[in-house]
């Protein structure tokens, strides 16, 4: 490239610009993140495989060579080397029911800890998820059962849990046991007197070892949350958590519990690890109607404008389900049902064909959620009609984790899918959901397993109207990846399920690592 310049002055003028103008092309060809030496299945058809990725700020702006990405690599950019493993767009589960997922870590279960180790892994499990500082509440463990029977102590569960106080009920609710944070935070010591009609169990230094009988209990108990799980914001937090552990980056959150603004002020402060489109209940339609909100409404993040229904088949209800899709429909707003058997499948198909003709052509994506036990003529009316089939391989899978449905009927007739699991009724994992459909039941079902992940990732993307910001690795779109401790293209379909989740990464930011 040439510049002439006639004028002096404006010669140093433009050389100072030129100099800005190039400054400004290195500064921006810095990327902010970079994975490299890794093997990456973009699920983008452009270009399925790839050494490298930069990020720039929460977008991805290069896909290629490790040579071609090392160009772009500056002073502060972060570095992830994945020494050859598998990086895949992030997971997106296309059923889910988030808050539920988040209760579930709020009360431990220790009836079945048969050792003092047992009870010990179970304690860090919930610790695992849930926000720091917040109580972890638990029953049923019995030293009876244990060898030695000896009753436990604090330093048996102080490590579990260093940053969560815990209070735990015996079997026989007349005896706790608490871990050391829980004493300092009742300021409970050696000082302490004992309570009328209780016990404060002491070491030989007059410590309290964390065993509490009848109402020396109470030292501890009033400051622990009575109903914990009423905090709904370490509720999403906490399913915030759990769902990065497994590679899900996205969900759609079937729950109809309208936490909207609970999943946006979260994602406010940082602490929100998933994106997440929340649906409402279909009889909501005209609430979010009048406040002009639109499907898939919302920023990167938080996104609401879905209205989940069920499919009945009483004529009444048949008739009321009809009425409020075609208005919801009309007013933009997408709608999903859930329909299992093949009668609730064959009336919701019928149900979204009317509303199809009456309403006319749009870009509307219906789904039917499930979409389980449908007969086998109704299958050409998915793809005829342009219905999603969000289903879940796991969920509906014999005990050897073998999908029971018939993915590839879907598939051969032209059937969008999206999979989802159904948490927490089942585990989020999205690599149980794989492994389910390759291995199907019928062999004649099963799907591949590129397949298989196109549909928990840029299916479940087109579910919910973001085929253009996330679901595959394309310079343009979300910084959303995970990188798996195994390559699930080539081991066996068999081991599919036991492969774990190394690193999630949303927005650019690492949100989780295995340790």
């Amino acid at each position: 490239m040439m510049f002439i310049f006639k004028n002096q002055k404006i010669k140093r003028i433009s050389h100072v610009l030129l100099i800005f103008f190039v400054f400004q092309i290195s500064v921006f060809a810095q990327a902010d993140l970079v994975i490299m030496n890794a093997d990456i299945r973009t699920i983008d058809n452009t270009k399925p495989r790839a050494e490298a990725v930069a990020v720039t700020k929460n977008r991805i702006s290069a896909v290629g060579t490790n040579q071609e990405i090392r160009k772009l690599i500056g002073e502060n950019t972060k570095i992830i080397d994945a020494r050859g493993k598998l990086v895949l767009p992030g997971f997106n589960d296309a059923h889910v029911h988030f808050a539920a997922m988040g209760k579930q870590f709020f009360s431990v279960d220790l009836r079945n800890a048969k050792t003092p180790p047992e009870m010990v892994e179970k304690i860090k499990l919930h610790a695992r998820f849930l926000p720091a500082g917040q109580w972890i509440l638990g029953n049923g463990w019995n030293n009876e059962n244990w060898t030695p029977n000896s009753l436990p102590t604090r330093d048996l569960i102080d490590a579990a849990a260093p940053e969560h106080p815990v209070f735990l009920y015996h079997s026989n609710t007349k005896i706790a046991l608490v871990n050391s944070l829980a004493l300092k935070l009742a300021r409970i010591d050696k000082t302490t007197k004992e309570a009328a009609g209780g016990e404060l169990l002491r070491d030989a230094s007059g410590e309290p070892t964390g065993i509490l009988k009848d109402s020396a209990m109470q030292f501890v108990r009033r400051f622990a949350p009575q109903f914990a799980t009423d905090n709904k914001f370490a509720v999403a937090e906490t399913a915030s958590n759990y769902t990065a552990a497994f590679g899900v980056t996205s969900v759609q959150d079937l729950s109809a519990d309208d936490h909207t603004e609970i999943y946006r002020e979260l994602a406010k402060q940082g602490k929100l690890k998933t994106r997440i489109y929340d649906c409402a209940a279909l009889s909501d339609w005209e609430k979010l109607a009048k406040a002009n909100v639109k499907k898939a409404d919302g920023d990167a993040f938080v996104r609401r404008g879905c209205l989940k229904g069920t499919a009945e088949s009483e004529a009444d209800s048949t008739a009321r389900l009809y009425e409020e899709i075609l208005a919801a429909d009309r007013a933009g707003l997408q709608v999903t049902v859930h329909a299992i058997g093949f009668r609730a499948n064959e009336l919701i198909l019928a149900v979204f064909e009317r509303v199809i003709k009456a309403n006319g052509k749009k870009d509307r994506r219906f789904r039917i959620e499930h979409a389980h036990g449908f007969q086998p003529p109704d299958v050409r009316r998915f793809g005829n009609s342009g219905i999603i089939a969000s289903v879940q391989p796991f969920l509906f899978s014999d005990g050897a984790g073998k999908s029971f449905d018939s993915l590839r009927n879907l598939l051969n007739n032209n059937a969008a899918l999206a999979f989802g699991s159904d948490a927490s009724l089942i585990a989020i994992n999205p690599l149980f959901g794989i492994a389910a459909a390759v291995n199907t039941n019928d062999p004649k079902q099963k799907l591949s397993v590129e397949e298989a992940v196109r549909f928990y990732t840029a299916g479940s993307a087109f579910a919910e109207f973001q085929e253009a910001e996330k679901g595959t690795i394309a310079v343009g779109k979300l910084a959303d990846f995970v990188i798996l401790s195994a390559d699930i293209f080539t081991i066996s379909p068999n081991d599919i399920a036991k492969t774990r989740v190394l690193t999630t990464i949303i927005d650019g930011r690492v949100v989780f690592e295995t340790k």
